[in-house]
């Protein structure tokens, strides 16, 4: 609503200014275009429907008139009747004169009472001057209503602004509605249907003084038209999709509607025992072109059958191929959406791609082989080929059969790869891979119920009739699977000329032979679109939804492990090439869906790491979509099963890959089934294999530490071992009667604590006794940021601390650490002591009970922050602030340090 200011009891608008009427200027050019289409068609289509009331309503006064000419003649006494009144008149009385009687002459009154109209008379002429001039008004109002729609479409373009035609637009547009022209224009055939009726009624009334016979024979003809008449008028309000209706079908639906709504609120309010006051205007709740879009619109198998016929007469219609490409070209938007197929037109499509009347995936076909004839255009030819290859793809799922060779020519391989395609737009080529793939699948679906039929028939066959059973269906149709079928087929040839052999050594084979191929041929379709997609510069068309149609539900098999590894090695050396980049990119989504095909079954069966998949794991630039690839696998028992077997053999060229492989599993991080981490970390502890190993262990060890259902186990492996020993010498509990004891059944109960830090510690003696940077741990500070205990301990022995203070002391010494202080100042053992910082008292003494340990970690914190050429920014860096904390605490911890001590320190340090 607009905003007003008020001048007294008037609202005036408050005008806006330029700029405001520009912008409105836009949106009212909008409105006037629709308007003026709107109006223009209404008003379009009086004139015509005025046109035609002219023309019937002259035509029809002239013919009546021509009655009339006759009829009001009988209006008139008859001359000749009055003379042959008359004359019998004179012979009543010469007779009478001649009896001797005597004959009174009548008035002239008397005569004109004889010769006066009769009603047939009457009632004929009536009627008819009524429907003369019924006739002539309809042809006066329509000649108006001609001129006042000529008067309406020159006003609408007087003016060219859009806001002003607009406007005008709607102020006339409101006044026909105002002044219902609109009801003026359906009261016009009214008008001339009853002239029309009143004609034959009149000329009823004419015959009956004329001729009985004839008479009734019109009066037959008249209750035939209003019969008819009646009929075409309710017709409608019965069958909504009827074409029959008459000016007075409106005035009768408006009827219906009223009784329809005083039943329906008589009813509800007898079933409620109450009153409805209601708008009397309610009873008009649907018009009848509503109520006609209702009933197009509702979902029923009517509509369905409507739309069926619609769809085959619009594809019949379509002979020529610019005509047909649009339709096309509409299909893939209406069986396919952005969340997957569209089942509100899925059956409709089915029967028109199958429909022999129609065979509408030929005709895309046929559409597409016409961009073989070199009269397109380069930019007109490459849109043609990819509208029919979305048609193509989306149509193929729905088809019953389905013939690979009117798409791709055959050739001399038997099956044919994307790089063997004669098309090489790339763009194209986007849409052709999955075409292609989609068609083998939808080959191999019809071959594979054939195949499962021939398997079930030779299968139920007993050994005491297997000498009965006919193989030779199976026999050929293998044969013809191999020899005839784009896909490859990987199955034992069949002879087909020795039929010397007894059907019961042929049944095992065969039966092998099915099973085989259907196993193994999905693989055999994936893999190689796989291949395809990977020597794009972007992913195939519905490249998700092609990989759902394809995908295998269970875990590859071993006979397809080398057409597997063919994939790895095409595939990888492709993404870290050209599109190795730090973020995840499109190549990633391909290697996600091989990924999943690996490990094959079980880690029995030979199967080793493929040198190419540990280089994508150790060279893909990406942790996220390295992440994310392997996040589908990584609760994999098998994939963890075969790392531990493969480290395991003693000739692996591949260990120092697949440790680096693991560790970078580690650190993503990707946890281990906690059941394999003994058999992953024993065959770790066997290597001796710099740099890769002390880390991979490292963080094994650490992973061991915080899976507590582990603690109690083997005492065997050796991790627990290591446990036993390292906190042995160190660790021990008094007994009953004071002697130390230690249990090897249980060590991580008694020193979870102590192996945390003793895990720790060793990390740091390996990096500070190295002697060369080369020979460093594999990324050391990753690791140490991995083994780092997630918790400060709580009770740690002393001899433990005293070699943790030694292990960092020797660390912070080192020049080959320099770059890896960071990790240790702020490492979680060092969290509490931070945190004194902030506090002026001790809540608790800290782990670092020994003297000896805390003064020598003291000591070396403090050369550590006087070493001021670490830090660019020594005031503010955070490792110098985090530093002094880890100081302080320690002194306030330790019970030394008094209040004022902490505060002259913190202003010596500063």
């Amino acid at each position: 609503m607009p905003d007003v200011e008020l001048n007294g009891n008037l609202p005036r608008p408050k005008y806006a200014d330029s700029g405001d009427e520009a912008a409105a200027a836009k949106i009212w050019a909008v409105y006037a275009g629709e308007a003026e289409k709107y109006d223009k068609g209404l008003v379009q289509s009086w004139k015509s429907d005025m046109e035609g009331m002219i023309i019937f309503a002259g035509l029809f006064s002239a013919v009546l008139t021509a009655f009339l000419v006759e009829s009001y003649k009988t209006l008139n006494p008859d001359p000749g009747d009055i003379t042959v009144l008359l004359l019998a008149r004179i012979s009543d009385q010469l007779a009478a004169s001649a009896n001797g009687t005597a004959s009174a002459i009548p008035l002239p009154l008397e005569l004109d009472k004889d010769v006066a109209p009769t009603a047939a008379a009457w009632a004929c002429n009536a009627l008819w001057f009524l429907s003369l001039g019924l006739s002539l008004t309809c042809a006066l109002i329509a000649t108006l209503l001609e001129q006042w729609a000529r008067e309406f479409l020159h006003r609408t373009d007087i003016h060219s602004a859009p806001l002003i035609r607009a406007r005008i637009f709607s102020f006339l547009y409101y006044g026909l509605r105002r002044f219902s022209i609109h009801a003026v224009v359906d009261i016009i055939p009214l008008l001339l249907h009853l002239a029309l009726l009143l004609f034959f009624s009149g000329l009823v009334a004419f015959l009956i003084p004329v001729n009985t016979a004839i008479a009734i024979i019109a009066a037959a003809m008249l209750l035939t038209v209003v019969t008819a008449y009646s009929v075409l008028t309710v017709f409608p309000l019965r069958f909504l999709d009827s074409p029959y209706r008459t000016p007075l079908t409106g005035v009768f639906w408006g009827l219906y509607q009223y009784l329809k709504h005083k039943w329906r609120r008589r009813h509800r309010i007898r079933g409620s025992g109450t009153t409805e006051n209601g708008d009397p205007s309610r009873f008009l709740e649907e018009t009848m072109i509503a109520a006609i879009s209702r009933a197009a619109t509702e979902v029923s198998e009517h509509r369905t059958s409507r739309d069926l016929e619609a769809l085959i007469w619009t594809i019949k219609s379509l002979a020529d191929d610019a005509e047909l490409e649009p339709f096309v070209d509409a299909i893939p938007d209406i069986l396919w959406g952005p969340n997957g197929p569209r089942e509100a037109y899925s059956d409709i499509f089915r029967n028109l791609i199958n429909n022999p009347r129609t065979g509408l995936h030929a005709r895309i076909v046929n559409l597409y082989h016409s961009c073989e004839a070199g009269l397109l255009s380069p930019t007109t030819l490459k849109r043609r080929k990819i509208v029919c290859y979305k048609a193509i793809w989306t149509t193929i799922p729905l088809l019953r059969t389905i013939d690979s060779t009117a798409i791709f020519p055959r050739f001399s391989g038997g099956w044919v790869s994307i790089g063997s395609l004669q098309e090489k737009d790339l763009e194209v080529l986007h849409f052709a891979a999955s075409v292609q793939a989609l068609v083998l699948w939808k080959m191999f679906e019809n071959d594979k119920r054939v195949l499962h039929k021939q398997l079930e028939y030779l299968s139920g066959s007993s050994s005491a009739s297997v000498n009965q059973v006919d193989s030779t269906p199976a026999r050929l149709f293998i044969d013809d699977l191999i020899h005839s079928r784009d896909y490859f087929i990987d199955a034992q040839h069949i002879d087909l000329t020795d039929t010397a052999s007894l059907p019961g050594r042929q049944v095992p084979t065969l039966i092998a032979n099915i099973r085989h191929i259907l196993t193994t041929t999905p693989y055999l379709i994936l893999f190689p679109y796989l291949r395809s997609a990977s020597a794009l510069d972007a992913l195939p068309y519905s490249f998700r939804w092609t990989l759902d149609f394809l995908r295998q539900p269970k875990g590859t098999p071993p006979a397809v492990r080398y057409d597997l590894d063919a994939t790895f090695e095409v595939v990888v050396p492709r993404l870290l090439e050209r599109f190795n980049d730090p973020g995840p990119g499109w190549m990633d989504a391909i290697m996600n869906e091989l990924i999943l095909y690996w490990p094959q079954q079980g880690s029995s069966d030979g199967i080793s790491l493929h040198p190419t998949f540990l280089r994508y794991l150790n060279e893909r630039n990406s942790k996220s979509a390295l992440s994310t690839c392997l996040a589908r696998i990584a609760h994999n028992v098998q994939l963890w099963e075969v790392f531990a077997s493969h480290l395991k053999l003693v000739v692996n060229p591949n260990r120092e890959d697949t440790l680096a492989a693991l560790w970078r599993l580690l650190a993503m991080p990707l946890s281990p089934p906690p059941s394999l981490l003994p058999r992953l970390l024993d065959a770790c502890l066997h290597l001796n294999s710099p740099p890769v190993a002390p880390s991979v262990t490292a963080i094994l060890k650490s992973r061991y530490l915080r899976v507590h259902s582990l603690q109690a186990t083997d005492p065997g492996n050796l991790m627990h071992r290591w446990m036993a020993t390292t906190l042995h010498t160190h660790t021990s509990i008094p007994d009953s009667e004071g002697r130390d004891h230690f249990s090897l059944d249980d060590p991580l109960d008694i020193g979870g604590d102590d192996a945390s830090v003793v895990l720790y510690t060793e990390f740091l003696e390996l990096c500070a006794s190295l002697a060369t940077d080369a020979d460093l741990p594999h990324q050391p500070s990753i690791t140490l940021s991995m083994i780092d205990p997630l918790t400060e301990p709580c009770q740690v022995h002393e001899t433990n601390q005293i070699r943790f203070a030694s292990a960092v002391r020797s660390f912070f010494a080192s020049a080959r650490c320099t770059n890896l202080r960071t990790v240790v100042i702020n490492s979680s053992l060092f969290d509490a002591y931070a945190g004194y910082a902030d506090s002026w008292t001790a809540m608790n003494r800290g782990w670092l009970d020994n003297a000896v340990a805390r003064d020598t970690i003291v000591s070396t914190l403090r050369w550590y922050a006087e070493g001021a050429a670490d830090f660019p920014q020594s005031s503010t860096h955070p490792d110098l602030v985090r530093t002094r904390s880890i100081l302080v605490g320690i002194r306030l911890s330790s019970g030394i340090e008094s209040r004022l001590l902490l505060g002259h320190e913190q202003r010596g340090e500063s």
